[in-house]
């Protein structure tokens, strides 16, 4: 066991910072998650660092140079490279250094350790060994994220958002983060919630291609087929065979999308001469897309 973690059941500092992360939210104590949420299953792997600095509410720095982007959670920007901030951006970075408080955390890296910035991907758990992703997901401070192959721990930030959603609570109650319809003029490239009606599903050896109305293409790369089976999948699929079959499918779906009139290559042309849309969102794993109420 790595020094430190032995005191991670008592964690006394832990407990006062939860409480003024209550305090500073302005409602009472919250139910325990059903799902395991502590380091404790893992500890083994898990080291035990020190916060240097919150730059937003999903990306910190040690005090040992490495800049650590937090597995599970996605929150509001804030301003950066000329672009304006967006709404709970501020509080979602203040939420974090709550959690975080002044004391030791602990570092749980990822399966994939680094993303394309060089920055550990990593869960990163309080003073009392409780995960700070899903803390911050409880208070509604952003959505949850599951790429694979970092899926540890996605049952339990699915959980904890839902506690948010289901009280309206962040990002949730907020109108600038309701979903946008993939039929909408207002679409760009960057983290989104979008809805729309499947209008085809395509195939290939490697990809399942599903256009949305409007100018949304989902792509599921079958290499991640596993993450992605599931209801959502098997309606999509019939939809294949049965393109024009009652009721509409309409899902909803989240991530990063992706404008195709900046790729390189055919694919611009391609868009302007209406062959293509213009957007792609990529589905990696069951929890970013589901199926909802029609029209």
């Amino acid at each position: 066991m790595r020094p430190g973690l032995e005191r991670i059941r008592k964690a006394p500092e832990g407990a006062f910072f939860r409480f003024a992360l209550l305090l500073f939210c302005g409602f009472g104590a919250l139910p325990a998650l059903a799902t395991e949420c502590s380091v404790l299953p893992f500890r083994s792997d898990a080291e035990r660092v020190q916060v240097k600095k919150v730059y937003d509410g999903d990306t910190l720095t040690l005090k040992d140079g490495r800049r650590i982007r937090l597995l599970g959670i996605n929150t509001p920007e804030l301003t950066h490279g000329g672009k304006p901030a967006e709404p709970l951006g501020k509080q979602s970075r203040q939420q974090l250094k709550q959690i975080l408080g002044k004391g030791p955390v602990f570092l749980l890296v990822g399966k994939e350790a680094h993303d394309h910035y060089g920055r550990v991907l990593g869960h990163v758990f309080d003073a009392a060994g409780e995960s700070v992703s899903a803390q911050l997901l409880r208070l509604g401070a952003g959505f949850a994220v599951v790429i694979p192959p970092n899926t540890r721990l996605s049952e339990c930030y699915q959980e904890a958002e839902l506690f948010a959603r289901s009280n309206g609570l962040g990002v949730w109650g907020n109108p600038f983060f309701q979903p946008v319809s993939s039929a909408s003029t207002a679409l760009k490239g960057g983290y989104i919630r979008v809805t729309g009606v499947v209008q085809r599903v395509s195939l290939t050896k490697k990809v399942i291609w599903v256009d949305l109305e409007g100018d949304v293409t989902l792509k599921i790369d079958k290499k991640y087929s596993d993450y992605v089976s599931g209801a959502v999948l098997d309606a999509v699929m019939a939809r294949s065979r049965n393109a024009q079959a009652k009721p509409e499918l309409m899902l909803e779906a989240r991530g990063w999308m992706s404008d195709r009139l900046s790729w390189k290559g055919s694919m611009p042309k391609l868009i302007k001469q209406g062959k293509r849309k213009r957007f792609q969102l990529n589905i990696q794993h069951r929890l970013v897309w589901s199926a909802v109420a029609g029209r």
